[in-house]
């Protein structure tokens, strides 16, 4: 049995790469920038991802994006003058983000918060 994961390396593209490609659906950034879903499995996945992989310059961008993007899209749920909203938003999610994948996810950029 191939996992994605494995599909992705046969076709040359990393997990960080297609979850900046619009049209991969399937990714945590889809389900949250255009569906509005924080996907626990799927940030888990990037995260283990990183953490497993040296990534080149290009990925390293991406994920930089890709955290900025998460971060921006907790503030405009919280922004009452904003019509996009995380449907399955909880503050134990957010605290989860915060204080976790997206510290790991940082130290993998050398960067601190």
């Amino acid at each position: 049995m191939r996992t994605k994961h494995l599909e992705r390396e046969d076709k040359k593209q990393s997990l960080i790469v297609a979850n900046k490609d619009d049209e991969v659906e399937d990714t945590f950034c889809y389900k949250l920038f255009e569906l509005g879903e924080f996907d626990v499995a799927k940030v888990q996945e990037l995260v283990s991802y990183v953490l497993l992989n040296e990534l080149n310059d290009k990925e390293k961008d991406i994920l930089r994006w890709i955290v900025e993007g998460v971060n921006s899209c907790f503030a405009y749920h919280k922004d009452a003058n904003d019509y996009y909203l995380i449907k399955n938003y909880s503050k134990k999610i957010e605290d989860k983000w915060s204080m976790g994948w997206e510290v790991t996810l940082n130290a993998a950029l050398g960067t601190a918060n």
